[in-house]
């Protein structure tokens, strides 16, 4: 079965945007230290930010069940025995949410994303099918220009911006190329997840005041996931 948000409370859909922002967080966080990282799980997350006029909240995470690493992210940063260990997908996940509030101020910025951003293919085995230009080389190669063109976007918007968030990993994981493209096209698409979480009501002082009902949150959504999985 399918879990989608279709009936979920307002505080609800605020979690699952803000389980998108720490499922990118927590990917970049593996693949910088070279922990596995599963490819599937890195094309939901990105082809989030490739959903240019979603109708609702659906069309942007229209399996909540690809969202699963992030329910559970979100449920371990908020708890207070595994802060440490969490420390850098929190970090990550609050400088996502730093990156908002500058490009929401920048209305030349997002009409420049949003116009690249038509033009970039889905990641997936329909990708092809009506989205931009098609290199040769199969789906793989697909796969990789997607990346490219989404790591190219971040470096030439995102990274002007007067905040970077600083990637910590090992540097043999770092210098590659398609990593770090991965890494820039994950950190693109938590940013997106953290504007649509900014439009349902998000508020960054709430991740203070409301942790427990956050955890408890997400906790329920993923107990939904596993029951219908």
């Amino acid at each position: 079965l399918n879990v989608t948000s279709a009936n979920f409370t307002a505080w609800e859909q605020q979690t699952v945007a803000l389980a998108a922002i720490s499922q990118s967080a927590a990917l970049v966080s593996y693949l910088a230290q070279g922990r596995y990282a599963a490819e599937t799980d890195i094309a939901a997350s990105v082809n989030t930010v490739l959903v240019i006029d979603p109708g609702s909240l659906a069309d942007i995470y229209p399996n909540l069940g690809s969202l699963g690493l992030g329910f559970k992210t979100l449920q371990d940063m908020f708890s207070n025995d595994r802060l440490r260990e969490n420390a850098a997908m929190i970090r990550y996940t609050l400088g996502m949410l730093v990156l908002r509030n500058k490009l929401i101020n920048n209305n030349a910025m997002q009409d420049q994303i949003r116009a690249k951003l038509a033009q970039i293919t889905p990641l997936g085995p329909a990708a092809s099918e009506g989205h931009g230009e098609v290199p040769e080389g199969g789906e793989q190669r697909l796969r990789e220009y997607s990346y490219e063109q989404l790591a190219r976007l971040y470096q030439d918007t995102i990274s002007t911006l007067p905040y970077r968030i600083q990637v910590q990993g090992k540097a043999a994981e770092l210098d590659n190329e398609q990593i770090a493209n991965r890494i820039r096209a994950l950190l693109l698409a938590g940013i997106r997840s953290a504007v649509l979480w900014y439009q349902l009501g998000g508020r960054r002082w709430r991740l203070v005041f409301y942790r427990k009902r956050i955890q408890e949150t997400a906790g329920n959504i993923r107990r939904k996931l596993i029951v219908t999985d």
